[in-house]
């Protein structure tokens, strides 16, 4: 009985010992694909031609104090994510700004370098007439043989502080183009004028490959759609409606026109786009090297999603949309971007609503494309 229970006792041990080795096996290899899954991704950021940023430590230590209090590890790789979303993310962007003959991209087409809108124009509430001091220094060109017309455009354009030509018709448009060699940022084009029409004067411009990067856009009372696309057949840029909206005629400029000649004070800009930097001076306590840093490593990170996600809203890829909505939700509350980020927030929630994606879609390459162009003049300021 006594060897019986010293043999029970010896297997039990036996088992002990078994069960530790079992342990210790198993714990290596954790150890052992953790490592793996490391020096796995260590091997994809090498081959990552592009530089990595991190937002610097101590804006985000001191971004846990606010209404965003997200994991440090989480906002620290804000700038990482964006780039391994798509491996052909260089290849994506030209092919939205010059796609080739058989590529269709939805109601957003590429003619001569530049976008075709081909839908009614969104919308920006709030729009202010001293809004479009953001576009100082664009010369406009208004092609409209009716007087009152011309007197409301010149109106509300009075304070891009530029001097703006008007033609009482496409003859005279022509002239004022083609035989004065007049530089034009945008033209605004009526349809029905007399002794040339909107549509052959359009044509006419474009035949002219002085013309091919100038943006037209159709100024129009007609509404049955048959005058407007004839208009788009020969080149035309996008379309409003008579009466004028400021608020769409914003959206449009902003769409074809940016800031780059005016001398528009940067607070201005800033009052204009919503962007708040005092706000995170007081909720984050940053000082102005670390928003400095911040803005340049967001303009370096996430340029390209102007162009990448109206692409990816496109394709029906609303995975990418959404995950790269989300950083953008998360890193515009760190650069001061309230309006956009309030923009942001109510796209996310609008995606699942078919007549509202196209809406979106300009407006986000609208408003993104201005907050980044006033970004850049901001860090060119130091």
């Amino acid at each position: 009985m006594g060897a019986e229970v010293s043999m029970i006792g010896e297997y039990a041990l036996y088992a002990l010992y078994f069960l530790l080795v079992l342990s210790i096996v198993a714990f290596i290899y954790i150890l052992y694909k953790k490592q793996l899954s490391i020096d796995l991704f260590d091997s994809i950021d090498e081959q990552d031609t592009k530089k990595h940023y991190q937002i610097d430590d101590n804006l985000m230590h001191k971004n846990k104090s606010s209404h965003h209090n997200n994991s440090t590890d989480t906002q620290t790789d804000i700038f990482k994510n964006v780039d391994t979303q798509d491996d052909t993310a260089h290849e994506d962007i030209q092919a939205v700004q010059r796609p080739q003959e058989d590529e269709n991209i939805s109601e957003v087409e590429e003619i001569s370098c530049l976008p075709v809108y081909k839908n009614d124009m969104p919308t920006i509430d709030d729009v202010k007439p001293d809004f479009f001091e953001y576009f100082k220094g664009q010369k406009l060109l208004i092609v409209e043989d009716n007087k009152i017309n011309q007197k409301i455009l010149l109106n509300v354009l009075k304070n891009i502080n530029t001097p703006i030509e008007v033609a009482d018709n496409g003859a005279e448009a022509l002239t004022k183009v083609l035989e004065e060699k007049q530089e034009f940022d945008m033209i605004l084009m009526d349809i029905s004028m007399p002794v040339m029409d909107g549509i052959n004067a359009t044509k006419a411009l474009r035949s002219d490959s002085i013309c091919n990067d100038i943006p037209i856009v159709t100024v129009t009372a007609f509404t049955s759609g048959l005058e407007i696309g004839q208009m788009f057949e020969v080149g035309a840029n996008a379309f409003l409606t008579k009466p004028l909206d400021i608020h769409k005629l914003f959206t449009v400029m902003l769409l074809f026109l940016d800031n780059t000649k005016s001398d528009l004070p940067i607070e201005k800009e800033f009052d204009i786009l919503g962007i708040d930097l005092d706000k995170i001076t007081q909720d984050m306590h940053a000082n102005q090297n670390e928003i400095r840093e911040a803005i340049e490593e967001f303009v370096d990170k996430f340029e390209s999603l102007e162009y990448k996600i109206p692409m990816w809203i496109d394709r029906n890829d609303f995975v990418k949309v959404i995950t790269s909505l989300d950083e953008l939700d998360m890193i515009l509350d760190l650069i001061g971007a309230i309006d956009m980020q309030r923009f942001i927030e109510s796209m996310k929630t609008s995606l699942n609503k078919t007549e509202d994606i196209e809406y979106y879609k300009v407006l986000f390459r609208a408003k993104y494309k201005a907050l980044l162009n006033t970004y850049k003049k901001y860090l060119n300021s130091f």
